[in-house]
């Protein structure tokens, strides 16, 4: 078996600038990366268990989002689903929004392709496809 490499020895530095501020380009940059993960969300989100005890509350989450945001998720045939803003983030600084993968009556959506249309006033809108891949529930006989 190899020994690890690194020792007590070992020193990592880095420095953080004074000014905790993006530059115009930076934020330009991170727009381009929205993303949505997982994709597709095959079963469940592994990552339930981290916010939850149950694997049974599935979400995914929308990444590299500016402050000001709204998400309209809306099925294949154009429904729209729900509409998710700024107010819905766990901070409004926060580049994370998590959905629980709920229509505006609180109900679980269908397995199915999903449409998320990423809006910003600064940097317009962004269209993400995902799918969504919901586990067989099996129903006891009694």
């Amino acid at each position: 078996m190899d020994e690890y490499p690194y020792t007590e020895e070992d020193v990592y530095q880095f420095t953080l600038t004074a000014d905790r501020t993006i530059s115009e380009a930076d934020e330009k940059a991170l727009w381009e990366k929205v993303n949505v993960y997982p994709n597709p969300l095959f079963g469940y989100n592994t990552l339930s268990n981290y916010y939850s005890n149950t694997p049974d509350e599935p979400f995914v989450t929308f990444t590299n989002l500016p402050e000001d945001v709204t998400i309209k998720i809306y099925s294949l045939s154009g429904t729209l689903l729900r509409t998710l803003t700024t107010d819905d983030k766990d901070s409004p600084t926060s580049p994370f929004l998590r959905w629980d993968l709920e229509n505006e009556s609180t109900l679980r959506v269908a397995s199915g392709m999903y449409l998320a249309i990423v809006s910003n006033p600064k940097y317009g809108d962004k269209v993400l496809k995902f799918a969504i891949i919901m586990p067989q529930k099996q129903i006891q006989r009694f």
